[in-house]
């Protein structure tokens, strides 16, 4: 027996809930399929969960139209930045900006992911029209009236759409054979908690050395940050190998001065990076979004934002279909969506590539261009104010 859904959304991470969260304001019937989603049931309030994520205004406001925005700040995990600081280490490049400068009340919000999870999952559950399964799907076939989809417990869905949400590695992508651009920014990064010396002062910190970039994202408590440090693969094991000790020296030795001494509070996860790139976002009945369609370099934070957004234009866009009564599962339909999707993060890939490159290594030319490019934006307002509005999406 085939049970009948409007969208059936593979894969519920951050991405995936939200995406099922904003489509239950209309008159869909929506299933998530996950086989680890009911782990956000539970938010533990004394323990700070190892990845964060930096929230732009463009996310915040979608999330306060999805109406969770007022119980992640009554959380009081949800962190406002209003600075960020840039430095090259042993260098002269350096950029900064506070928010007051250009009549902001802050540049982001830093928030742990599992926080963001909870709130949207905890939301699901309220809604009627939202159907969760935990068990993994194992088959998808596409017809021209609907997609099935067969789950390993022998459940059969059937949905006029399906959205792959299912991250980096999606099932849903590789089933359906759509190839992907893959580069290997040959850097793994070392993510973890830290608390740090000198209190963080609401202040996204970067520094950037030959080997790779050291960020910190200020958390809900003065003196945590996330930390995410982006280095070669050799280099990212052998930090995450060491003790802590050996690693609050060899973190000393390169944010000292920024932040101070730092001490380890959660264990250190380490991740490869690469961009990839999906050779297309929609299919017939099929579309791709967040990490399943892209990723891209996390030195600007910028990567989960990308998949709110494509998010909130795709939900926007089935709306429209709805009230229009056309068929939301068409590819020519959902055209303009992946036109805009592809080339805005076709343009956040090039942005990433170029600012990797441009501070990978130690190379003379290289450090004399790095220090006058950002010395200069530093000094001129006017594109300092045009690349934070880009960053914040506003």
């Amino acid at each position: 027996m085939n049970i009948h859904f409007d969208v059936a959304i593979v894969g519920g991470g951050l991405v995936g809930l939200a995406t099922a969260c904003a489509l239950s304001q209309c008159d869909l019937n929506i299933a998530i399929i996950d086989t680890k989603i009911h782990q956000n049931a539970d938010l533990l309030v004394d323990e700070i969960g190892i990845r964060a994520s930096a929230i732009n205004g463009s996310t915040q406001h979608y999330f306060s139209q999805i109406g969770i925005w007022d119980d992640l700040c009554a959380s009081q995990r949800v962190q406002a930045f209003t600075e960020i600081g840039v430095w090259e280490k042993n260098g002269q490049a350096q950029l900064s900006a506070h928010a007051q400068d250009y009549g902001y009340q802050n540049l982001g919000y830093i928030i742990e992911n599992h926080v963001i999870s909870h709130y949207l999952y905890q939301y699901a559950l309220t809604c009627s029209n939202i159907t969760i399964f935990s068990s993994e799907a194992i088959n998808s076939v596409f017809n021209d009236d609907y997609a099935c989809l067969t789950l390993a417990d022998n459940t059969h869905l059937q949905a006029k759409l399906v959205i792959g949400a299912d991250g980096a590695h999606s099932w849903i992508r590789q089933q359906e054979n759509i190839a992907i651009f893959e580069r290997n920014y040959l850097h793994h990064a070392l993510i973890t908690t830290v608390t740090t010396e000198y209190p963080h002062q609401f202040c996204a910190k970067q520094i950037f050395y030959p080997n790779g970039i050291i960020a910190f994202l200020p958390l809900w408590q003065t003196n945590k940050s996330c930390l995410v440090w982006s280095t070669k693969p050799d280099e990212a094991a052998n930090l995450a190998s060491i003790s802590e000790i050996e690693f609050a020296n060899e973190l000393f030795a390169l944010t000292g001065d920024k932040v101070g001494r730092c001490q380890l509070v959660n264990p250190r996860m380490v991740f490869p990076l690469k961009a990839r790139f999906a050779k297309r976002f929609v299919k017939h009945r099929l579309v791709l979004i967040g990490d399943a369609a892209h990723t891209i370099h996390p030195l600007a934070g910028q990567g989960v934002n990308l998949g709110f957004q494509d998010s909130a234009l795709l939900v926007a866009t089935i709306k429209e279909l709805v009230s229009s009564n056309k068929d939301i599962g068409l590819p020519i339909n959902l055209k303009t969506y992946q036109f805009t999707r592809r080339k805005e993060t076709l343009v956040m890939l090039a942005a990433m590539r170029t600012i990797q490159d441009m501070f990978n290594g130690d190379h003379l030319v290289k450090k004399m261009l790095r220090t006058i490019g950002m010395n200069a934006i530093d000094h001129c307002s006017p594109v300092k104010k045009q690349l934070i509005k880009y960053a914040m999406h506003i």
